[in-house]
């Protein structure tokens, strides 16, 4: 473990924010520095005008909770009119399948041997997952700058200071539906094989819309090993791939493709939505069973297809007002020209560039509007975190902080994913377990943890094994154990598909992908480049054609060994990565 270990002062820093958090209406919630960067503090100051929205959204929080515990009560008649009208045949169909999810999990509980259920640990698992963030995408990652962060996410902050930051976690292909896949079912795209999606965002998802999903989804889905093994499974936000195995999902909220919606009476944003729906799933939980609850955010991903792209709420539109968003280092024209001759105009993260980023006025327009949407979602994160703490479930519950790729923010000439440079493939990670020694919290960890250890870090939570066809790591190891970090990967395989019908638009890339340097292969035009990360962590200088020595005995080195973890990969060996 390479991490420096950085906490808040006077014990619980998540317990102490939350508290703040729904508490505090004279002062304002900020971390400030001192001139030790391994400390920080909470204080509390006095708030002026530009901090009311964040106050108000704050203090909201309150009622909302005592609403919804109040709903319960009542059995949560007028709650469901709320997020949705129901007629008294769905209420009825409802109970019935929450009568039906009981039942089953009475009949597997029998059928698990005393041996396995001896192994497992009776936590909670809660995923917080949202939906285009790159690495920085986190104040906390900032944290150490000589400047403060624009970007302001004192929730997600406090879980990593009470928990564990990954700075290097990965993605193994950077889009949304085959991240949730690689999620779901614990491998990469090439063994799961969902190489597109079965629809685009928001639009219905029948029943035969993934023929090509392999037979064994079913079988390796984290949801159905969870639910087999007792949990009472939960999933509220984008699902990103139609599910062939929704029976073991007892509540399921799917909201996808969209920033406003009305619904009944009310108008919603989809984070709110996201947020209600998973406060509903904690508060009408069986509680003498664990759950595992995903919350998959819709946001910050973009509405591709709206000239406006980013949708905040009303009330976070005094957020970064006032603010400067710098360009990044490569977010010129001199990078654009620099990418292979196959990335022109008509590149899909080009034509979105045209409309996010193409002016600085563009650009300070859309990256508020992307931080304002991060922020919401760190708001409802700490909400639904409060209701753990309500409910006294917080220290009984395994948390992980992440998403389903990164995005380019004008790197590079681009916007949006696909490729394999670092601000589309490198995404947060944040983990809060219960098991986790004192000294380990606060602390970060640069080994490379990857989306395909999901499914197995999850489980392992659980106490339950992980499927041989599983193809990632259990990431506690990296923290429960010493030995670990030594023996962890030091290099990952990277693949994407192309666009259909068009390749051109989106091109398939793949790549070996090391701390100190990258070896990139496009397949639709064979064609190679070679980056040395120290010297060039921007991606700008392609070495590939060098005739230095050390750097061709790199590059033949590097090629080798990708194509032998692509062959692993695409093979159908039951093998660990």
């Amino acid at each position: 473990n390479s991490g420096v270990g950085v906490h808040y002062q006077d014990g619980n820093s998540l317990l102490r924010i939350l508290k703040q958090s729904v508490s505090s209406s004279s002062g304002r919630l900020s971390i400030t520095s001192y001139s030790d960067p391994r400390t920080a503090r909470i204080q509390v100051e006095e708030f002026d005008e530009s901090d009311q929205s964040r106050v108000k959204d704050l203090e909201e929080k309150v009622p909302l909770l005592n609403a919804f515990l109040e709903e319960l009560e009542g059995k949560i008649q007028s709650f469901s009119n709320k997020v949705g009208s129901s007629t008294k045949e769905e209420t009825k169909q409802k109970e019935d399948r929450a009568a039906l999810h009981e039942e089953e999990y009475r009949k597997v509980s029998k059928e698990i041997q005393d041996e396995d259920a001896k192994s497992l640990t009776g936590y909670n698992i809660l995923l917080l997952y949202a939906d285009d963030w790159s690495h920085h995408t986190l104040s906390s990652f900032h944290k150490n700058a000589t400047t403060k962060p624009i970007l302001q996410t004192p929730m997600l902050d406090a879980l990593a200071e009470d928990g564990i930051r990954f700075t290097h976690n990965c993605v193994t292909t950077s889009v949304c539906w085959v991240s949730r896949a690689t999620l779901f079912t614990g491998q990469y795209m090439s063994r799961h094989n969902t190489t597109e999606p079965c629809c685009w965002s928001g639009m219905e998802k029948p029943r035969g819309g993934m023929k090509d999903a392999p037979s064994n989804w079913k079988e390796l889905s984290v949801y159905e090993l969870l639910a087999k093994h007792g949990y009472y499974v939960g999933h509220a936000g984008k699902w990103g791939v139609y599910m062939p195995w929704p029976k073991n999902v007892a509540f399921s909220r799917e909201e996808d493709g969209w920033h406003y919606r009305q619904m009944g009476d009310k108008v919603w944003h989809i984070t709110e939505k996201n947020e209600a729906d998973a406060l509903r799933f904690l508060v009408t939980r069986p509680r003498h069973r664990p759950f595992f609850l995903n919350v998959a955010f819709y946001a910050t991903h973009a509405l591709d297809h709206d000239s406006r792209q980013y949708l905040p709420q009303n009330k976070s539109m005094s957020m970064y007002v006032d603010d400067v968003v710098p360009i990044p280092a490569t977010g010129t024209d001199e990078a654009w020209k620099k990418m292979p001759y196959f990335f022109d105009e008509k590149n899909e993260g080009r034509q979105r560039w045209r409309k996010r980023f193409q002016n600085n006025m563009l650009h300070q327009s859309m990256m508020k509007n992307y931080y304002r949407m991060a922020s919401e979602v760190d708001s409802a994160c700490g909400a639904i975190l409060e209701e753990l703490r309500r409910q006294d479930a917080l220290d009984n519950t395994f948390i992980i902080f992440t998403t389903d790729n990164g995005n380019f923010h004008s790197e590079h000439g681009l916007a949006d994913k696909w490729y394999p440079h670092e601000e589309s493939i490198r995404v947060p990670l944040i983990i809060r377990d219960p098991r986790m020694k004192e000294e380990t919290r606060g602390t970060t960890n640069d080994a490379f943890t990857l989306n395909v250890d999901l499914a197995p870090t999850i489980l392992g939570a659980a106490g339950i094994p992980s499927p041989e066809m599983f193809m990632g790591r259990d990431i506690s190891q990296l923290y429960l154990t010493r030995s670990a970090y030594h023996t962890w990967r030091k290099e990952f395989f990277y693949e994407h598909p192309p666009s259909k019908p068009d390749p051109h638009t989106i091109p398939a890339s793949e790549a070996l992908v090391r701390k100190d340097y990258k070896y990139m292969y496009w397949p639709n035009y064979d064609y190679e480049q070679l980056f040395d990360l120290v010297k060039d962590p921007g991606e700008l200088d392609d070495i590939f054609n060098s005739t230095d020595p050390d750097v061709v005995s790199v590059r033949n080195e590097m090629k080798k060994r990708f194509t032998e973890l692509k062959k692993l990969v695409k093979s159908n060996e039951r093998v660990t990565l």
